[in-house]
């Protein structure tokens, strides 16, 4: 998608963000008070940077829905945004995944102090997933107070979505997969040719049976199992010509060596 190729040529997050964590300040330290044009301009380079990543994700409130959400009210008179956290942003047609439309504002003195936030369902979240992700982001805000902290808010949302949906469970290409399976295989064969062939009753059947067939093709003529064997009574005559061969060869040894 264009979104995304624009992600990716973007390279990194937003207003020199880490990789894997939010983006520290630099010049000032923890919570010290600054000049609101210092504040201002922050702001305005992450929204920035936001916009430059983000596009037609980021999309600013109009007056209707800042009026549904009453936002002065709750003392938010600067510009208001939404951005669409989507768990998967390549999704089949008719899968409806997780949806989140995070909803942000600026503070007066933020980054040193939370944004306003405010989580929405566009799509598959219910009541107790919006609660959870509330409790979540948070525990990540008070993380990343004094930094910018907006991308790594819907960082955060989106993993903890696609956990929900299990997709980060295994996550593997094609090749991968192939190579997997074949290494499975070779290991198998490995263990297989290392561990030998059991010797049972069925599998000396299967071999005798492939031994005689390849035996009947060789000679031409089927191969008669008893052949060559003897019975009862010839193995018993046999031994005895075998004892009295053996008998008169001793007395032959006996006679030779008599003085």
């Amino acid at each position: 998608r264009a979104r995304q190729r624009s992600r990716e040529r973007a390279g990194r997050p937003p207003s020199g963000q880490r990789s894997g964590g939010c983006t520290a300040r630099t010049g000032t330290a923890g919570t010290m008070a600054r000049e609101a044009e210092e504040y201002e301009m922050e702001q305005e380079m992450e929204i920035e940077a936001l916009e430059a990543i983000l596009m037609d994700d980021l999309q600013e409130l109009t007056a209707d829905e800042r009026e549904e959400l009453r936002l002065d009210d709750a003392g938010i008179v600067g510009k208001c945004y939404r951005v669409k956290v989507e768990a998967d942003e390549d999704a089949e047609e008719n899968t409806f995944p997780p949806v989140l439309g995070l909803v942000f504002a600026h503070t007066e003195k933020y980054p040193d102090e939370p944004p306003f936030v405010h989580l929405e369902s566009l799509s598959s979240l219910t009541v107790g997933d919006l609660e959870a992700l509330t409790v979540l982001l948070k525990d990540k805000t008070e993380e990343c107070l004094g930094m910018s902290m907006v991308y790594e808010l819907c960082t955060e949302a989106k993993d903890w979505m696609q956990n929900k949906m299990g997709m980060n469970d295994v996550i593997e290409d094609e090749g991968a997969a192939k190579r997997r399976r074949e290494l499975e295989e070779e290991e198998k064969r490995a263990r297989e040719r290392a561990a030998g062939t059991p010797v049972t009753p069925e599998t000396f059947a299967a071999w005798k049976a492939d031994f005689d067939r390849e035996m009947e093709e060789k000679l031409g003529k089927k191969v008669d199992v008893n052949e060559g064997k003897l019975t009862g009574r010839k193995f018993f005559e046999t031994r005895d010509v075998q004892e009295v061969e053996e008998s008169s060869d001793e007395e032959e040894d006996a006679l030779d060596t008599f003085p």
